[in-house]
Formats: structure tokens, C-alpha cells, sequence
């Protein structure tokens, strides 16, 4: 481990202003991404790669701070939307990067660019045993089979056979009660599919029609009782009124050789209209259905489409990336392709397929010739991008293949550490020939100004310290910058502090005792997963504790687990539940 500072003057007034601390940390990776070309906290993609937010799919371009986009928790595995906090560009220049390209996926990220992957565990089946000499005993022809997964994080370069790239999951943030009807919602997915926007005279027209074959009399009758629910009985005839309406929305149905029309009134219209204008369905109206709203959706759409078992193909490719948005928020992958023209058709058609699948093994599908699916190296010239979130995730898309990946790390959660490369990557600050004995930890003292570290500093960068030897396998070696490379850094009060073994302040600990909070009134447990600052809370101490544990304030599959395993271990009834006897374990209880 090297310690390093910053070089320079450093402003004092930082110790009482965090955000002058972030805005030195933003500065100094500025100038070495901007102006050098260098990769400080880049985990990156090339142009073409999309992030799905709330207002649909967009470009680095398009993106801004504080839109919306999906993550995925990687801790409960499931998608929820959270804002870009940040959108990181790189300059173009000759970069290698790692494309992994086939059918089902396509990516072109940077050797180091993250990845949140589950990794399934085999074993044989049988215990091994040593002979009396302390030779290992075969274990015969057990088959080998899959006893379990974890969730883990792996680079483009570093990823396993065994590692799975989620591509699909059901999103925590799915309103749980019905703002529409069933009726309403199934009625949109008939109009945006085999609807008909009536022309009008002046005005925009709000009068639409539904036509349906006479043969599909399945269909038919479903568009009847679901017209019937939301607008009434059928009339023989609209009302003259001329330009002003009544107000009260009609329908009739009409036999027209093979077809059957349902007309709506320009009243009843209207409402179809608002919620999916030009017969596509509206993001804003898809964002409030219930998971049970979005299946009925998808799959009337489907079945009015009628272009194959879990597919849908649209001329207007707003329409299919309309559907496309519903599939995904409903926790199911899917793809986008473009159809081009035929001597029968001369238009482009857009083909939806949803997916199967929920993960993609890209290493095992390049070691199978059936599956077309290639890893390389490769060179690119252009810029590269990442954002910014909160779950350090987000939804990509590249030539129409979905999954989620990671982004840059530069989080803050005002312990004063702000996370570079991170765990195993090679660092770039050491000097050369260097970098790869030792990890770099820089504290945000200077040459100038803010000369000696406060004990704030000192905890972070031991903090820093621990962290690397825990998740990436660092040494018990601390030196400074100095120590092999002929340089200042890092500075003779931090320096000095390095040569006296790089004591902790106060002799305290990493994470002082947390104050017992009570307990908050309510048992956390799962299904359904619960919310709360008081989740987070019991998180908070369980990972200070040295469990491994996400703190996102969601108490789902993982927090249970570790509230198990926590409880069999101080000799608790073993629920997966958080009562008041458990809470209070948690800061009583002595660590083992």
C-alpha cells in the first residue's frame, strides 16, 4: 500500500465544508481524465450504448443530471429507478476495449468496466476425505450439480464461465394499487395495436376506431366487455351536436363485411388518446400500471399484434419502444430489432422479442460453436461514457440487446473516501514498474494550505486500507509515495506518520460503537420486501458489524439471510426476521 497526496495547496476551509472536498476529489480527476487521457474512475462504454430512463431510452448526449434511470440493486436483485448523479464523457482517443459481441448481447466497454454478475457454485456431491497417509480419496463418478449462487462484481476482462450478466428484473418501485380500470388499460393495448385515429375538420381528431376480424370472435367479444365496462352499453347511433360536445363518451359496433369496427365518440376517444397520443402508449401512463396491469397489457398487445409466440412487430418504432418499456418495467428482458423492407412490404418493421431468459453467460456462450457468440479485443477511437448512480448500475442497451451493468465508483458517503479503480485494478499513481505491488491511497492534504491530516483523513485512508485488504486482497505493507520513487509526496506530516507504523488515532477501531437506536415498533422481514430508514439502520450496523450486506434500506432475500445466519450464531430463534430481541442483539451482543 502507498500513500500519496495531492501536491499543491489545498484549501483548509475544506475540513468544515464536505462539499469543497468532492469538489477537489471532481477537480483533480478532471484534469487527469480531461486533460491526460486518464481513466481515474472510468468503468466505460462506447457512443452507441443507451441507459433506459423514465422518458424511454437515450444517448449519452440526451442524458442529464437527475433523470431518472433504472439500476439494479444488486444486493435484493431487483430494478429500481434512481438518479443520474453524475454523467462521466472521456475524450476519443485509440482506447483497447473488449467487445463481446453476438445474436443476444452486445457490448463495447473498457477492460475495467463493472459488471454485477451471479456466479453459480458446483461441488460433486460428496465430502472429500483423506486417506491415513493425508492423501485426498477420489471421490468417484458423483455427477457435479449446482448447489447455490452468489452476486458478485467482475470486470469486462476478469468475467468467469460461471458468471451470469442479469439482463432482466422485477422493478421494487411498481405501484402496488390500480390508478386505472382493467377494462381501461386492456382497451389502450387494443387501440395502440389495431386502432384507428378517425381524420377531423380543424381541430385534432379525438373520435378513434377499433377494428377486430369476424373470424377472431375471442378477440371480439373481449373488446365488448371491456368497452362495455368502461363506457356503458353500446348506442345504435351518435348524437348530432355539432362542434361542442355533450360530454358523455359513446361506442357502437358496426359489421363491415370480414371486419367488426367499435367507433368511440369523440369523447370516449379522448381518453384513449391522452394516455397513448398517435396510438402510442405513453411512458407516464405505463410508469402507473401494477405489475398484473402491465402483464394484461402485454399480453393483449400481443395477442391483438398476432406476430408470434412472445413477439410484436410495429411499423412505428415509437410504438414498439413503447412496448418494449412495458416488458422490461415487468421484469422480463427483451430485445429491439429492425426488419428491413420486403418485395411485399416497403417499410421497415421493428420486431420486439421477449426473452426467456432472466441472465447471460457471455464466457460460456463464446466456448459453444452453435452459439455465434465472439469476445475479443478490439480498438476504438471514440469517446466513451458512463454514468453515474446510486446503485453503481444501470440498464444498457447496444444495437438492441438489454442488460444491466455497472458504472464509475465515485461515491460519497461523507466518511471522506472517495473509491478510484478500486479493488484489484491496477493502479496508475505509483510510478513506473510500481503499480502493480501496491495499491494507492491519496489523503487530501497538499504542499501548501492543509499541510497535516486531520484524524478524519487518518481514519479514511486506514479505513481505505482495510477495505482493499478485505475486498481486493491487499497487504499488510504501508509506505508513502517516497518509498521507491523519487518524489515529495506524500508530504512530511502524513509521511511521518506512515514511518510510525500508520497508528490509528485515539487507538480506536474502524467503526466506533453506534449509539443503541431503539427499536423501531415494527418486525422486518420479507415478502413482501420492506422500506425504511429503520432497514437501512439495522443494514448499517450489521455490516459494521462484518457481515456482508448491502445498505439500501430494503429488506429482502439477502438482509433475511444474514439475519438468519445472525441469529443461529448468538443462539436466537432463527426467523430471517428483525424483532426486538434480534435489533437489540445487534448492538449488545459482542462481535465474534
Amino acid at each position: 500500500m502507498k500513500v500519496h497526496y495531492t501536491g499543491g495547496r489545498v484549501d483548509p476551509a475544506i475540513i468544515d465544508d464536505h462539499k469543497k472536498c468532492v469538489a477537489l476529489v471532481k477537480s483533480i480527476q478532471n484534469h487527469h481524465m480531461d486533460g491526460n487521457g486518464w481513466m481515474d474512475i472510468g468503468y466505460c462504454v462506447d457512443e452507441r450504448t443507451e441507459i433506459l430512463t423514465r422518458e424511454g431510452w437515450k444517448t449519452y448526449r440526451e442524458l442529464r443530471v437527475g433523470d431518472m434511470a433504472l439500476t439494479l440493486n444488486h444486493g435484493t436483485a431487483m430494478s429500481e429507478w434512481h438518479p443520474v448523479l453524475e454523467v462521466c464523457v472521456f475524450p476519443a482517443m485509440e482506447r483497447d476495449m473488449v467487445r463481446m459481441e453476438g445474436f443476444s448481447h452486445s457490448s463495447l466497454t473498457t477492460p475495467h468496466h463493472r459488471w454485477p454478475v451471479e456466479r453459480y457454485r458446483r461441488r460433486t456431491g460428496t465430502e472429500r476425505q483423506k486417506s491415513s497417509d493425508g492423501k485426498w480419496l477420489p471421490t468417484g463418478g458423483v455427477q457435479r450439480s449446482v448447489t447455490g449462487y452468489e452476486r458478485l462484481w467482475v470486470t469486462s476482462e476478469t468475467i468467469g464461465y460461471w458468471d451470469r450478466i442479469p439482463i432482466a428484473a422485477p422493478c421494487a418501485d411498481l405501484p402496488t394499487e390500480a390508478k386505472w380500470s382493467d377494462a381501461f388499460v386492456e382497451v389502450i393495448a387494443w387501440f395502440w395495436t389495431e386502432g384507428h385515429i378517425k381524420p377531423g375538420r380543424g381541430a385534432k381528431s379525438t373520435s378513434v376506431a377499433i377494428y377486430q376480424s369476424l373470424k377472431n370472435s375471442v378477440n371480439v367479444a373481449s373488446i365488448r366487455s371491456a368497452l362495455g365496462e368502461l363506457f356503458g352499453p353500446p348506442v345504435d347511433k351518435f348524437p348530432r351536436v355539432g362542434s361542442v360536445t355533450d360530454g358523455v363518451p359513446r361506442w357502437r359496433e358496426v359489421v363491415n363485411r370480414h371486419l367488426v369496427e367499435f367507433h368511440l365518440s369523440s369523447d370516449a376517444g379522448g381518453h384513449l388518446l391522452e394516455m397513448a397520443p398517435g396510438r402510442v402508449p405513453g411512458f407516464d401512463f405505463l410508469l402507473t400500471l401494477t405489475k398484473a396491469q402491465l402483464a394484461l397489457f402485454i399480453e393483449t398487445s400481443m395477442l391483438a399484434d398476432n406476430a408470434g409466440k412472445d413477439r410484436l412487430a410495429q411499423k412505428d418504432r415509437a410504438a414498439a419502444e413503447a412496448f418494449m418499456f412495458a416488458v422490461l418495467l415487468s421484469g422480463r428482458a427483451a430485445s429491439l430489432r429492425r426488419i428491413p423492407p420486403t418485395r411485399s412490404r416497403n417499410t421497415d418493421m421493428w420486431l420486439v422479442t421477449i426473452r426467456q431468459q432472466r441472465n447471460f453467460a457471455p464466457r460460456s456462450a463464446a466456448t459453444r460453436k452453435t452459439a455465434r457468440f465472439e469476445i475479443e479485443r478490439q480498438k476504438y477511437h471514440g469517446e466513451v461514457w458512463c454514468p453515474r448512480t446510486e446503485n453503481q448500475s444501470w440498464l444498457a442497451r447496444r444495437d438492441g440487446s438489454v442488460y444491466f451493468t455497472g458504472n464509475t465508483m465515485l461515491v460519497c458517503p461523507h466518511r471522506k473516501v472517495f473509491e478510484g479503480r478500486g479493488p484489484n485494478h491496477v493502479p496508475a499513481a505509483n510510478g513506473a514498474g510500481l503499480n502493480s505491488g501496491h495499491y494507492a491511497v491519496l489523503g487530501l492534504v497538499g504542499s501548501s494550505g492543509l499541510t497535516k491530516p486531520t484524524d478524519g483523513i487518518l481514519h479514511g485512508i486506514l479505513d481505505a486500507i482495510e477495505y482493499l485488504r478485505d475486498k481486493g486482497g491487499a497487504g499488510k505493507e504501508i509506505k508513502g509515495h517516497r518509498d521507491g520513487y523519487s518524489t515529495s509526496c506524500p508530504g512530511e506530516p502524513l509521511y511521518a506518520w506512515v514511518k510510525r507504523g500508520a497508528p490509528r488515532p485515539g487507538g480506536g477501531t474502524t467503526n466506533p460503537p453506534e449509539p443503541h437506536p431503539s427499536f423501531p415498533g415494527r418486525t422486518l422481514k420479507q415478502p413482501p420486501i420492506m422500506k425504511g430508514e429503520d432497514v437501512r439502520t439495522w443494514q448499517r450496523r450489521m455490516r459494521d458489524r462484518g457481515w456482508n450486506i448491502d445498505v439500501d434500506g430494503l429488506y429482502g432475500p439477502a438482509s433475511s439471510d444474514v439475519c438468519a445466519k445472525f441469529q443461529k450464531e448468538k443462539g436466537l430463534p432463527v426467523t430471517g426476521a428483525v424483532d426486538r430481541a434480534t435489533w437489540d442483539a445487534a448492538w449488545q451482543e459482542p462481535v465474534s
